[in-house]
């Protein structure tokens, strides 16, 4: 098959992590695959960059210069710049307006158009892609979209975070300053005319657990065929290995309780909730505990490593090697998820099928990941004191703790493998390509 993948970017969060997956696997397999992004991170010929504009290359010029110069006012020359290259986009972000006007991406996309059995989309934001091709576009060829979060159906928000306003028309949007971000609010403006474009396209939408699935069913999206394919990972990195091992490798003490836990810095908005996090570090440090417990972090700005007592902070930046995350995996006896905000949960997945039991909040997909006192437990979204009771209550039992992570990593390597999670799709490609033909 000629499959045509689109992603906002080739390498960073889980929707790019699958894209590139996805892509490489289809191309193991014979198959002729092409990824189309936004913002290209690695050298893979068959991963294709969405080029700038004359225009925007241009002012890019001109602003490396400028920069390069160190003249007096450089910087506010610099934010002159942007918007001048690029005046569209700078508009939206002033009215929340989202834009789409993306003339490159929709030359690429004709392009391949007459090259391509299936397209296959995934984040669709951030200012980077023209919905309005979606029409036209799934008149020509098969399309399918998997929802990696819930901006679909929103005026705005990647993730609602409560907020029910989506359900009818959004406006006065509460979380204006969570991603994808904009100065003001126009959301009710964005959702009419998302509504407007998927009343007149015929996609296929694809979501990674139930719950996404059940919300999108209760949106304007409900017309739209639709099924879930939970995201697979890759088995023989994220698997059960020696924590004695581990540990020896990234100089963690035998003797310690290890926890781990991993977020996003850099991102405006909760998401991954980190104040969460830090509730429940301070609990956990001021308690007097029956063993020394080392918490380790990753995914920070900075390194820092401090002990307080029985308790040891670690604080590590992002980890890009997948091989790296499995070691960390390994060496913890818990893994410790805080998100407001989950529609899968691929690092709750990761850590299950290294053998790591899992306590996390309840949010989105999770608890179909997390078997409440099989694999570990879910809380209530925020609640950092029952989170540090179950803590504390597996600190004190290895044998339950060991059975948690023996099941874990069962049914991780039973339902959710990369190959399991290719195959479907795979399958529904052949599907959406045959009743096209008909």
């Amino acid at each position: 098959m000629r499959i045509t993948l689109i992603n906002t970017s080739d390498r960073g969060g889980g929707a790019a992590n699958i894209a590139l997956t996805l892509h490489k696997k289809y191309l193991n397999l014979d198959h002729k695959s092409r990824l189309i992004v936004a913002k290209k991170a690695t050298i893979l010929p068959t991963v294709y960059q969405i080029p700038k504009t004359g225009w925007e290359r241009f002012w890019d010029d001109i602003d490396r210069r400028l920069l390069k110069s160190h003249v007096k006012g450089a910087y506010r020359l610099h934010n002159l710049i942007s918007v001048i290259k690029s005046p569209i986009e700078a508009v939206a972000h002033k009215t929340g307006r989202e834009s789409y006007h993306h003339p490159e991406a929709e030359n690429l996309v004709k392009e391949f158009t007459s090259k391509s059995d299936v397209f296959h989309l995934h984040n669709l934001h951030y200012d980077y892609f023209d919905l309005r091709l979606l029409p036209n576009l799934s008149k020509q060829k098969p399309v399918l979209i998997t929802m990696h979060d819930e901006y679909l159906y929103t005026g705005l928000c990647a993730s609602t975070l409560g907020c029910e306003r989506w359900r009818t028309g959004c406006g006065n949007c509460p979380q204006l300053e969570n991603y994808p971000s904009y100065k003001r609010d126009n959301t009710h403006n964005n959702w009419r005319r998302k509504k407007n474009v998927f009343s007149e396209s015929n996609v296929t939408l694809v979501t990674p657990s139930n719950w996404l699935a059940k919300r999108t069913q209760e949106s304007f999206l409900s017309h739209l065929p639709l099924k879930v394919i939970p995201n697979g990972i890759d088995l023989s990195v994220f698997n059960p290995g020696s924590k004695v091992s581990a540990r020896n490798k990234l100089s963690l003490s035998q003797e310690t309780f290890v926890l781990l836990s991993t977020i996003k810095s850099g991102r405006p908005g909760k998401y991954k909730d980190r104040e969460m996090l830090d509730r429940v570090i301070n609990q956990l440090r001021s308690m007097k505990l029956s063993k020394r417990i080392t918490f380790v972090i990753l995914g920070c700005r900075a390194t820092r490593d401090e002990s307080n007592g029985c308790f040891r902070l670690v604080e590590k930046p992002y980890l890009e090697s997948q091989k790296k995350m499995a070691e960390y995996f390994r060496a913890s006896d818990l893994y410790v998820h805080t998100a407001d905000a989950e529609t899968f949960g691929l690092t709750v997945c990761e850590a299950m099928a290294c053998g790591a039991p899992v306590i996390s909040t309840n949010a989105g997909g999770i608890p179909e990941l997390v078997n409440d006192g099989e694999t570990g437990y879910t809380v209530p979204i925020g609640n950092h004191q029952k989170m540090v009771a179950h803590i504390i209550d597996l600190m004190d039992d290895d044998e339950r703790l060991e059975k948690m992570g023996q099941r874990a990593s069962e049914i991780t390597r039973t339902y959710y493998g990369i190959e399991r999670m290719v195959d479907d799709y795979v399958q529904l490609y052949k599907e959406l390509i045959c009743k096209h033909e008909i």
